[in-house]
C-alpha cells in the first residue's frame, strides 16, 4: 500500500499560522501591546463577574489597537456570562472586520449553554448590513450553535441558509466554511431533524464546493458530508462521490459511513476504502469492518490486510476485528496465534498487536488464549498486563484478576478491580479498601466508587477519609475527581464523630470540595455550614520579552520509536495553556511519558504522569476557547469539566468540530503529522520534549 495522503501539515497549516501572526501586534510596538495583552489575559483568567477586572475588560474593548480590542472582546465572551450581551453587542459594528468576527463569536460564547434567543435578535438586526465574508461566515457558524426554542431555531436556520443563497461556486471561502460549521453544529445538536429539503440541498451542493483556497474548500466538502450523515440523508451516491474526493478528509467521512450503506454497496465501497492511497482512510475502513457481519469476505479482507502490511494501526484494528468467529475458524485461530506469539520475540514497543490478538483469541478460542496468557501476565509493559486483565476476565479467571489487583502499577490494579467488580459475585470490598493506600487519583476514584453500598460501612468511611486527608495534603487541584469520590463514601458511611477531621476542609483550596464538605457537615449536624475556600496562588504570566519568545516557540516531541512531532505554540490563541505546555517541556515533564489513548480517526492523547485520565500537573488552567476550529493537526487540552486543564494534550487526527467552543486549542502540529502522528498508537513513549525558539 502506498502511504501517501495530503501534503505535509507543515505546509497546509502555514496559512493558518501566518494569519495569526498577521493579527499580532506590530513589532515596533510589541512591548506596549504585549503589556496590554497580558493585562487582558490576567483579568480574563480571574473569571470576574463584577469589580475592577470586569470593568477593565469592558474598557479594553474600546482600545485603538485592533489586536487588543479583539482580545478583550474574546475575553468577555470566554466569561460565558449572558449579562454581558449588551457590552458585546455594539462591537459587531466595529470598523474592523476582525473585531466584528470576534464579537459575533463572543456573543455566541456568552450564551454557551444557556438561552440564545437574545443573541439571535441582535444577529437578526445586524446581519443584513454586513458584507464582509469573514464576518458573514462567523454569523453562520454562530447561528448553528445557539441554543434556541423550536420557533427561534427555525428562524436561525432560515437566516443561515439565506447566507448561502448563491451558486455554490460563488460562495466565498470563509462564508462557505462558516456555513458548513453552522449547519454541522445545528444538525449534530438536533439529530438532523431540523434540516429540511432546502438545507439538505445546500449541503449536497457543498459536496462539490471548490475555490482557490483548496484547504478551506476540502474542509467544506468534508463537513457537508458529515452533516448529511447527522441528518440521516447520506446516500450511496454521495459516499461514492466522496470516496473519489481528492482530499482524504472527505474520503474518511465516506469510509466512516460504510455501516449506513446497503450490503450491495457496502462491499464495493469497503474494497475501495481499504485500498485507498491514504493510510487514514484505510485505517477508518478497517475499523468499520468491526461493524460488518462476520462473513467470508470480511475475514478475507482482514486476513489480506494483515498479510500485506506491518503498519501498526492497521494490524491492531484488524486483529481486534477478528474477535468474532469467521467461517474458517481454524485459519482465524492460526492468524491470532501467530500474532500472539510475537509478544515473546518483538521489542517492548511492539506489544499492541499481540495484546489485541490475545483478547480476540479469548473470545473465539478460550483454551488457546489461556495457554498464552502467562507470557502477558509477566510482561514488563503495564499496558500489556492491563490487556491480560481483560483476557482473564473473558476467561473467567477471577484468581488471576486478584493477582493483578496487587500489580505495582496503579493502572493495572484499576483494570483488575473494575473487571472483578463487574463479574465476581464474591465480595471484594476488603480488596477495594486495600487499594486506598495509593496516591494514584484514578485508582482511588475507582475504588471509592466501587465501594458504594459496601457492607463494610464505617470501615469504608474511615479508609476513604484517611485517603482523602492524605492526597489533600499534596494540594493538587487535579486530584479533584478522586477527592470528591472519596467524600461520597465518607458522606454515605461516616458520621458526626468525623466532624473535627472534616471542618478544616471548609477552607479547602478547591471550592467544589469545600462545598462538598459543608454539605456533609450540614447533613450530620442539621445546622447550616459555610465553606470559605482558600484558593491556591496561580502561576505568573510571562513578561513581554517572554511572550515574544513564546510566540516563536516550538516543542519537539522525540518519540521512542523514532521521529519527531513538532508543535507550534499559539499564545495568541491560548496564552496560559501554551505557556504551561512550553514551560513543562523545558522542565522535562513530558520526558518518558506516553500517549495512553489512541482513538483512530479521532485523537491521540497523552502527557499524563499516570498514563491515565486523572493524573496531571498540579494546578488547573482555565479554558481558552477560540474561533480556531479543531481541525486535524490542532493540539488541544484535555479537561474533565469547565476550567480543569491538567496539562494532558491531545492531537486531533481528524476535523473534530464537535469539540469546538468547549475545548482549548493551544498549539498546532507543523511537522510529523502524517509520518509520525498518524502512526502513533496506545502506549507510545515520548522519550524527550525539546523547546526550540525561532526568530
Amino acid at each position: 500500500m502506498t502511504l501517501t495522503g495530503r501534503t505535509s501539515l507543515k505546509a497546509t497549516t502555514s496559512v493558518l499560522i501566518l494569519c495569526m501572526a498577521c493579527s499580532a501586534p506590530d513589532t515596533g510596538r510589541k512591548d506596549r501591546a504585549a503589556e496590554g495583552y497580558l493585562k487582558i489575559i490576567a483579568a480574563e483568567i480571574n473569571r470576574p463577574t463584577n469589580g475592577p477586572d470586569l470593568e477593565f475588560l469592558i474598557e479594553a474593548t474600546s482600545y485603538r489597537d485592533v489586536f487588543l480590542r479583539r482580545s478583550a472582546v474574546r475575553a468577555l465572551g470566554r466569561l460565558e456570562n449572558p449579562a454581558l450581551i449588551n457590552d458585546l453587542a455594539h462591537h459587531i459594528e466595529d470598523s474592523q472586520a476582525a473585531v466584528r468576527v470576534e464579537a459575533v463569536n463572543a456573543l455566541a460564547q456568552a450564551v454557551h449553554g444557556s438561552d440564545g434567543a437574545p443573541v439571535l435578535q441582535i444577529f437578526l438586526a445586524r446581519i443584513g448590513s454586513e458584507h464582509d465574508e469573514r464576518v458573514l461566515g462567523a454569523f453562520a457558524r454562530a447561528l448553528g450553535r445557539l441554543r434556541l426554542g423550536d420557533e427561534d431555531q427555525g428562524s436561525a436556520l432560515e437566516l443561515l441558509l439565506s447566507l448561502g443563497n448563491l451558486d455554490p461556486v460563488q460562495i466565498p471561502p470563509k462564508l462557505a466554511e462558516g456555513l458548513a460549521l453552522g449547519l454541522e453544529a445545528l444538525a449534530r445538536r438536533s439529530g438532523g431533524e431540523l434540516l429540511g429539503d432546502r438545507a439538505k440541498g445546500q449541503l449536497v451542493s457543498m459536496l462539490r464546493y471548490r475555490s482557490a483556497d483548496e484547504q478551506t474548500a476540502a474542509r467544506v466538502r468534508a463537513l457537508a458530508l458529515l452533516t448529511l450523515r447527522h441528518a440521516e440523508a447520506i446516500t450511496g451516491r454521495y459516499v461514492d462521490a466522496s470516496l473519489r474526493d481528492p482530499d482524504p478528509d472527505a474520503r474518511i467521512i465516506a469510509a466512516a459511513s460504510l455501516d449506513l450503506m446497503p450490503p450491495a454497496l457496502r462491499t464495493e465501497f469497503t474494497r475501495r476504502a481499504i485500498g485507498d492511497q491514504s493510510l487514514r482512510v484505510s485505517v477508518e475502513a478497517i475499523g468499520q469492518l468491526a461493524n460488518h457481519p462476520s462473513n467470508i469476505l470480511k475475514c478475507q479482507w482482514l486476513n489480506t490486510a494483515l498479510e500485506e502490511t506491518d503498519i501498526r494501526p492497521i494490524r491492531a484494528l484488524a486483529l481486534e476485528a477478528l474477535g468474532e468467529p469467521c467461517p474458517d475458524i481454524s485459519a482465524q485461530q492460526q492468524i491470532l496465534m501467530d500474532a500472539v506469539s510475537e509478544i515473546g520475540v518483538t521489542n517492548s514497543t511492539e506489544w499492541l498487536a499481540p495484546a489485541r490478538a490475545l483478547v480476540s483469541l479469548a473470545r473465539i478460542a478460550p483454551e488457546l488464549a489461556e495457554a498464552a496468557l502467562p507470557q502477558f501476565l509477566e510482561h514488563e509493559n503495564a499496558f500489556v498486563r492491563s490487556y491480560a486483565a481483560t483476557t482473564a476476565a473473558l476467561l473467567g479467571q477471577s484468581d488471576v484478576l486478584r493477582v493483578l489487583s496487587r500489580d505495582p502499577i496503579p493502572n493495572v490494579r484499576t483494570a483488575a478491580i473494575q473487571l472483578l467488580a463487574a463479574r465476581d459475585s464474591e465480595s471484594i470490598d476488603e480488596l477495594l479498601v486495600s487499594q486506598l493506600s495509593t496516591d494514584d487519583p484514578q485508582l482511588l476514584m475507582t475504588a471509592a466508587r466501587l465501594l458504594e453500598n459496601s457492607p463494610l460501612g464505617l470501615q469504608a468511611a474511615s479508609a476513604t477519609l484517611l485517603a482523602f486527608e492524605r492526597i489533600s495534603a499534596s494540594q493538587r487541584e487535579t486530584s479533584r475527581d478522586a477527592r470528591r469520590a472519596l467524600l461520597e463514601r465518607v458522606n454515605e458511611f461516616g458520621n458526626a464523630t468525623m466532624t473535627s477531621r472534616l471542618e478544616p476542609f471548609l477552607r479547602d483550596f478547591d471550592p467544589q470540595v469545600a462545598t462538598d464538605i459543608a454539605s456533609i457537615l450540614e447533613r450530620w449536624s442539621g445546622q447550616s455550614r459555610q465553606s470559605s475556600p482558600e484558593l491556591l496562588p496561580r502561576g505568573d504570566l510571562p513578561n513581554p520579552a517572554e511572550l515574544y519568545e513564546l510566540r516563536h516557540s516550538e516543542v519537539i516531541l522525540h518519540m521512542e520509536r523514532g521521529g519527531e512531532i513538532v508543535i507550534r505554540a499559539l499564545p495568541d490563541v491560548a496564552l496560559t495553556n501554551a505557556q504551561r505546555f512550553v514551560r513543562l517541556a523545558n522542565e522535562g515533564y513530558f520526558d518518558g511519558l506516553t500517549f495512553h489513548r489512541w482513538e483512530p480517526g479521532f485523537v491521540i492523547q497523552g502527557g499524563s504522569p499516570g498514563a491515565n485520565e486523572y493524573s496531571g500537573d498540579g494546578l488547573y488552567t482555565r479554558d481558552e476557547v477560540d474561533l480556531l476550529p479543531h481541525w486535524r493537526g490542532t493540539v488541544g487540552l484535555s479537561t474533565r469539566g469547565h476550567d480543569t486543564g491538567d496539562a494532558q494534550i491531545f492531537i486531533n487526527l481528524a476535523h473534530n468540530v464537535r469539540l469546538n467552543h468547549d475545548y482549548t486549542i493551544f498549539g498546532v502540529v507543523v511537522d510529523g503529522m502524517e509520518d509520525i502522528v498518524d502512526l502513533v498508537v496506545e502506549g507510545d513513549v515520548i522519550t524527550r520534549a525539546e523547546v526550540r525558539v525561532g526568530t
